[in-house]
């Protein structure tokens, strides 16, 4: 009876959140009715839903990690050095994204979107072994997911 009813429990809600997953796509995509509704939700929530979602056509961002090749100070200099460093780092090392960060003061280019630690350090010893960096370091932050 017990395995019954934990049986009919389980099914009940897996049942339940494939159809959250599908009212939140319908609600989402818009229709012939009405304006699309914008749903703010964490990202959490989403994951447990089963469901990778766009934003505003952005893909989903998680936390993870980046390989810094380059921060400054906040001035002209530092920018410029920032973007001549991406412009650098797209030209020699393309197959990654490159970001161009201000946090105040700081202005950090940033390279890669990895899930884990251990693929952005692969990738900073890599970019380490053409002694063409003063400073690079893995930093945590959000990235962006593939989609």
């Amino acid at each position: 009876m017990k395995r019954i009813f934990l049986l009919i429990s389980v099914l009940f809600c897996a049942h339940f959140a494939v159809a959250q997953s599908n009212i939140v796509n319908e609600i989402e995509s818009g229709g012939i009715f009405g304006p699309k509704v914008k749903i703010n939700q964490p990202a959490k929530l989403m994951d447990l839903m089963g469901s990778m979602m766009t934003v505003d056509g952005k893909a989903p961002q998680v936390e993870g990690y980046r390989v810094m090749v380059y921060s400054g100070n906040n001035s002209r200099q530092a920018r410029d050095e920032a973007n001549n460093m991406a412009q650098f780092m797209r030209d020699k090392f393309p197959g990654a994204e490159v970001y161009v960060v201000f946090e105040s003061p700081i202005r950090t280019c940033l390279y890669g979107d990895y899930t884990t630690r251990e693929e952005a350090e692969a990738v900073m010893y890599k970019l380490k072994a053409t002694k063409k960096f003063k400073e690079i370091s893995v930093k945590k932050c959000l990235i962006n997911l593939p989609y």
